[in-house]
């Protein structure tokens, strides 16, 4: 089943895409390669799905932004499971 997420600004469907996202960390832009994010076409909004702010949450909680600026979102994601 396809979770249906509207967009905060018009209400109308987004749709789910993995792009480069970009956090700023303790002062640092830390780019998650290939995240997942909903994007509303409308609007051109884009929207970091809960994973990914999960996986950002989980950089800056182990201080992995000490050490790198780049991380591939998968690679992450399977350190949360």
């Amino acid at each position: 089943m396809v979770k249906i997420i509207k967009c905060l600004f018009c209400g109308k469907p987004t749709t789910l895409h993995n792009i480069n996202v970009q956090k700023k960390i303790r002062g640092k832009v830390i780019t998650l390669s290939n995240a997942p994010v909903y994007y509303c076409q409308p609007c051109k909004e884009t929207f970091q799905a809960k994973e990914t702010q999960d996986v950002f949450r989980y950089i800056y909680d182990n201080n992995l932004d000490e050490k790198l600026i780049l991380f591939n979102y998968d690679d992450i994601s399977q350190k949360l499971n």
